[in-house]
């Protein structure tokens, strides 16, 4: 019985230690017993931006860097050019949340996607079968700067009202199939956007919190598909890898003050697809649904109506000429 005393005191003494591992590393110095309110406000804006970096990856990577097909182009000679639209629905978490309760309010569900001008060279035909056949691609991730609550980097290059970045990767033949066996085709790409700013902090702001972030996407792919008439239809199979910087700001609950962190990010998701594309000549119209998978991201934060390990279903629409 004389030992249950002190076990209790360590027991005690260990809570605020247990407490704060439950939280961002990042917050650390706001950790405040008598004031939590700028530990869970930091805990927010950190959890939230971890958790809209792979959605913004999602915009702008799809699945089939080419939608609708899955064979290489056919050598030198060939190339093709399209524009591509990527679109899903997500809910945020509110902006307007100083930390005053225990759980994050939802936003409103935001449409986010990005139109792509995706482009293709033929390299080499490959062999017979189609083994070793290559295709340069490239590819102009354009993001509009006239969203709500979302600013896009002044000094990125513009066109019109879209600031753009330019990306490049390459696709390999495996096997140029004919029914009932499958083409098989492999792809890489790297993609970026400009800094794009989600909120804003300031006196004239009811956001209580912001996030600045830059993405890198690679993308492998891996697809299987079939040409029946005038349809090409098949499937495939992703892994997707999203880095950056982050710079967080937040207006501490309790001085007022605009506080500013630093964070690096580095995801990475799997993503399934389906497309079909309809052959009309030189011009091609495709469509793609897919799906970027479940995934294992934890959070300090309790967010209302959001599910940040959920799955996200988008869909794909494009229109290219290809000669």
């Amino acid at each position: 019985m004389r030992i249950q005393g002190p076990i209790l005191t360590l027991a005690l003494l260990a809570l605020p230690g247990v407490a704060a591992a439950q939280g961002n590393a990042e917050c650390t110095p706001y950790e405040n017993a008598l004031a939590p309110e700028a530990a869970r406000l930091c805990n927010a804006s950190v959890d939230a931006t971890r958790y809209f970096h792979p959605l913004l990856g999602l915009a702008i990577s799809g699945g089939n860097p080419v939608v609708g097909s899955f064979r290489t182009l056919g050598g030198l000679g060939h190339f093709s050019i399209g524009l591509r639209l990527t679109a899903f629905e997500a809910t945020l978490p509110n902006l307007s949340y100083n930390g005053s309760t225990a759980t994050v309010p939802a936003g409103e569900k935001a449409p986010l996607g990005a139109p792509t001008i995706d482009a293709g060279i033929g390299l080499f035909n490959g062999l017979s079968n189609g083994l070793l056949s290559v295709d340069l691609l490239g590819s102009v991730v354009a993001v509009p700067n006239n969203v709500n609550n979302l600013t896009v980097d002044p000094a990125a290059s513009t066109m019109g009202d879209f600031a753009y970045k330019i990306g490049y990767g390459a696709r390999l033949g495996i096997l140029r199939g004919g029914f009932p066996v499958p083409s098989i085709t492999a792809s890489w790409m790297h993609r970026e956007i400009p800094t794009v700013k989600f909120g804003e902090v300031s006196a004239s702001s009811p956001d209580d919190y912001s996030y600045q972030i830059g993405l890198t996407a690679t993308n492998l792919r891996l697809m299987a598909g079939w040409r029946l008439a005038m349809f090409d239809i098949g499937v495939g199979v992703g892994k997707d890898t999203y880095t950056g910087d982050a710079q967080i700001q937040f207006t501490h609950p309790v001085t007022a003050a605009t506080e500013t962190i630093d964070i690096s990010l580095d995801n990475s998701r799997t993503t399934l697809f389906a497309d079909v594309g309809l052959n009309m000549g030189p011009l091609k119209l495709a469509g793609e649904v897919g799906m970027q998978t479940a995934n294992d991201l934890t959070t300090a934060s309790d967010f209302q109506g959001i599910d940040v390990q959920e799955g996200l279903k988008y869909a794909s629409v494009g229109l290219r000429l290809a000669f």
